[in-house]
């Protein structure tokens, strides 16, 4: 299938090619692509409605720019939300699924170490979207993907994130979620997602 233009911005964004805040020009990259300035107007109105993009009347399109007060809020809601879903999740993922998990945990903890942090973000993405896609629930998917866009599309470059984090602290959090999937983890699934987010339950 042919990339939509779509497609197209929203894997350069999560590419890191843009910085937060900066100017999206419609004439500037329907130019680059190779086609009229519509499909690239329509393309970033859809990546608004999809957290990534934001949109003034006065300044037209941006980079969605996150604050550290909008990433706790993020959190506070995040963590009923993915907890819900591992709940619904566990004894649903097939054992190619809860291999294909701890690959990626695996190249996340890799990526972090090598310090390659779009990399890193795009593999986190993977890891719990895999995970909300086997929760059963439509609603609850496009909650936490909607939710959750600017931070896995940005998360490398809004510097939100905890500034000690090891790669094992990385791993730590990622297994407790593997853990739970496979009936073998002691922790509740708001504890998880609490450890997994450094929040008080």
């Amino acid at each position: 299938m042919r990339e939509t233009v779509q497609d197209a911005i929203r894997g350069a964004l999560h590419g890191g090619r843009f910085q937060v805040g900066q100017s999206l020009s419609e004439v500037a990259l329907a130019s680059e692509m190779g086609v009229s300035r519509g499909p690239v107007r329509e393309a970033l109105l859809m990546l608004v409605q999809e957290g990534l993009v934001v949109h003034s009347p006065n300044r037209g399109f941006s980079v969605v720019h996150v604050t550290a007060e909008d990433m706790a809020e993020i959190h506070q809601v995040r963590l009923p939300l993915e907890a819900t879903a591992l709940k619904f999740a566990q004894n649903r993922l097939a054992a190619k699924d809860l291999a294909r998990l701890e690959s990626l945990k695996r190249t996340l903890v890799q990526a972090h170490s090598d310090r390659e942090y779009v990399l890193g973000s795009q593999t986190d993405m993977e890891f719990h979207s895999l995970i909300w896609d086997k929760c059963g629930n439509a609603r609850l998917q496009t909650a936490l993907r909607n939710l959750l866009a600017p931070f896995f599309a940005y998360g490398s470059l809004l510097n939100h994130e905890r500034p000690n984090r090891t790669a094992g602290m990385i791993e730590e959090e990622h297994t407790c979620y593997i853990r739970f999937l496979r009936g073998e983890e002691k922790r509740t699934a708001e504890a998880c997602v609490a450890f997994h987010l450094h929040l008080p339950l």
